[in-house]
């Protein structure tokens, strides 16, 4: 356990006081769980990633306290693990992200929670703390995290069920949870969750930097809208993006390709229009690059297919594309702006998803049968 004598208490209500100003924190409860539970305990060293050009800077809360003790206390998302010693992965979300998912999660004592991705732990001494430690069940696919997560939170005095496993698989019961909680983005609703929630319950999903709110029904077939931006997009957030940094998307369409040409719609950069690219093309990592002379530069990879493009300013409102792979991205992206144009730019919270039992996903505008697409689109 991680020990300092700098006031972590004050720290604590000094980000409880900024939630609640930018609107992410409501209700008593969750401010009293945030204002109670250490975050510091829960790690020892980790990392915190610039969003726009990748560089890493790095605490330790036993080494230098001071700086560290104050970057938990951001509303920074802390990365503590390491892909092949090579790149940091995000273990815990921003605070924002969080409190904005405990309160649209809608959880009371005697609803069973299950947590995707536990991350440091921190998520999950949340709950804990709120619900009770019997009724949350965390996720994770590392064996040392979960032990540690484990170990670090038994000294705090919760004590979950923390099962290893892949999150897509949830967690196996004998009973079936109130609610399923990803807090981390992913592209699609695994369709195993939705025989281990009881008819009538909840899953709530980063999808397409959106929360999607999913009610179960009794033919195991999820049916729910969109109900908010995540925290990442959020208008009031700090930047809480976990994708790829923007030097390595330019990096990857730094290439030679077909060229193209063609006029640049004006309202690609609309953040509905963002997300719903982000729904519609969950592989797709995009960076937009504003130039000195209020120019906009496109780079799009596709991490599945291995397609990319990039867009590049060439006068009256026209484009120069180099591209490559198997499809267009740069052609996805404006047919699919021209679509959400022609229909009055619907705000994000029209739109809803309908998940069969089978994993078939049908996006969906204002009401289920007014289809938008079946996902995902290859």
């Amino acid at each position: 356990m991680i020990t300092t004598t700098l006031d972590s208490a004050a720290l604590r209500t000094r980000l409880v006081d900024r939630l609640v100003v930018d609107g992410f924190l409501h209700e008593p409860r969750w401010r009293q769980a945030f204002r109670a539970v250490p975050r510091e305990k829960l790690v020892d060293a980790f990392t915190v990633r610039d969003p726009y050009t990748g560089d890493l800077t790095h605490y330790d809360l036993v080494a230098d306290p001071g700086p560290a003790l104050t970057a938990v206390y951001g509303d920074v998302p802390l990365l503590t693990q390491r892909v092949a010693g090579v790149r940091a992965t995000p273990s815990s979300a921003t605070p924002a992200r969080m409190a904005l998912l405990l309160e649209r999660l809608d959880a009371y004592p005697g609803h069973r929670v299950l947590e995707i991705g536990i991350g440091t732990g921190y998520l999950t001494a949340l709950l804990s703390h709120e619900l009770g430690s019997r009724a949350v069940t965390g996720v994770a696919g590392d064996p040392q995290l979960v032990e540690q997560v484990r170990l670090r939170l038994a000294e705090l005095g919760y004590r979950p069920r923390l099962v290893v496993g892949r999150g897509a698989h949830g967690a196996p019961s004998t009973s079936l949870h109130d609610r399923v909680l990803a807090a981390h983005g992913l592209p699609w609703v695994p369709p195993t969750w939705l025989s281990q929630v009881r008819p009538g319950g909840i899953i709530l999903i980063d999808l397409g930097f959106l929360l999607l709110r999913l009610s179960v029904g009794d033919n195991r077939r999820a049916i729910g809208r969109f109900i908010d931006y995540a925290a990442s997009m959020h208008p009031r957030a700090a930047s809480d993006l976990t994708g790829l940094p923007v030097r390595d998307i330019l990096a990857a369409t730094n290439r030679r390709g077909r060229i193209d040409r063609g006029p640049r719609p004006s309202y690609l950069e609309e953040r509905p229009l963002q997300c719903l690219h982000a729904v519609v093309f969950p592989h797709v990592h995009k960076a937009i690059v504003y130039g000195d002379d209020d120019s906009v530069s496109y780079a799009l990879t596709d991490s599945v297919s291995g397609a990319w493009a990039r867009a590049r300013p060439d006068g009256d409102g026209y484009v120069t594309v180099v591209h490559g792979g198997p499809r267009n991205l740069w052609s996805d992206l404006t047919g699919l702006a021209r679509w959400w144009n022609d229909r009055g730019r619907p705000d994000p919270t029209r739109f809803g998803l309908t998940v069969a039992a089978d994993g078939k996903h049908v996006l969906w505008l204002d009401r289920p049968d007014k289809v938008v697409t079946r996902l995902p689109i290859r």
